[in-house]
């Protein structure tokens, strides 16, 4: 996902002199073609994340359209200031493109995992969050984000995930739907669980059983007035994220559904626990752990099912 985001920049970048790069330390190699080509809109500014947020917001006054990666808790945790301050109060047109959502980097300990990115970053007033769920929603986000005047917070995956947004040819914010309007359990997800909550409902099939999934890529309004009209009453619902329980995705459901005649209710999750990690392994290790992987997630389903 991180390569097919920096490939889109420097294509975009070939057509809009507006359009630049800013990268934080990320190696000799990273875009090694767009800088040779495009030397005036390629920056690499070393381990400063406060000052590329600085220089970003600088250039954004100036007409500029800056596209800038680090690891995600590079950009929330030591430049938290900046991003209000210098890109949400003067509403900047600043990509902040957040490497290693989630569990990513688990290898690497607690400093450099994602757990609660979303909660921060959908604080900050005009500043609009995204989680795409494989490489070609990721592009298509990327089109069109040029224009808009609003910063972006992008979380990455980790590279390689399943393509499973190839239907849609282009990025309108809207909730993306999978699964029949009579199903039976309704999983709300976002970002690249949204492979493991699609690996859910085949499991959940061959065991006869209806389950819809509705992956949110755009977190800030997640349109609930129309997602409600197509659940059936009744209906088990899920939310299933790769973030802290407070914050992410279920409370963004709950705010907006609590504005509704009807509100959601009974809505279940499954999440990261609440804590930093303080144990080793691998992004798929820790989602297994916090059962956050297709036959978990199944079975989570099944258990509520039963249970009415």
């Amino acid at each position: 996902m991180r390569a097919k985001a920096l490939s889109t920049v420097h294509n975009l970048a070939k057509s809009d002199p507006r359009i630049l790069f800013i990268g934080s330390d990320l190696g000799a190699g990273t875009l090694h073609e767009m800088r040779k080509e495009l030397p005036n809109q390629f920056f690499m500014e070393g381990i400063s994340e406060q000052h590329i947020i600085g220089f970003t917001a600088g250039l954004a006054k100036e007409g500029f359209v800056p596209y800038v990666n680090t690891i995600g808790t590079f950009f929330y945790r030591r430049a938290y200031e900046q991003i209000c301050i210098d890109l949400g109060l003067h509403r900047l047109p600043v990509r902040l493109l957040a490497s290693g959502g989630g569990m990513v980097y688990a290898p690497l300990g607690p400093t450099h995992t994602s757990i609660e990115d979303f909660s921060l970053m959908l604080s900050i007033p005009n500043m609009k969050v995204f989680a795409p769920a494989d490489a070609h929603e990721m592009e298509m986000l990327l089109k069109a984000s040029v224009n808009d005047t609003y910063p972006y917070y992008i979380r990455f995956g980790k590279g390689g995930e399943k393509i499973v947004t190839g239907d849609y040819q282009t990025f309108d914010f809207n909730p993306k739907e999978f699964g029949s309007v009579e199903s039976d359990a309704v999983i709300f997800t976002t970002g690249v669980m949204l492979q493991q909550c699609l690996e859910a409902q085949d499991i959940l099939k061959s065991r006869r059983m209806n389950c819809k999934v509705i992956h949110f890529p755009y977190l800030n309004n997640l349109k609930l007035p129309e997602i409600i009209t197509n659940i059936k009453r009744d209906a088990i619902l899920l939310c299933v994220e790769e973030h802290i329980p407070r914050g992410g995705l279920l409370t963004q459901l709950l705010h907006e559904s609590m504005q509704l005649d009807k509100p959601l209710k009974n809505c279940h999750q499954i999440a990261l626990s609440f804590s930093f990690s303080h144990n080793y392994g691998s992004q798929l290790d820790h989602l297994e752990f916090n059962g956050l992987t297709g036959p978990k997630i199944a079975e989570k389903i099944e258990f509520l099912l039963h249970k009415m």
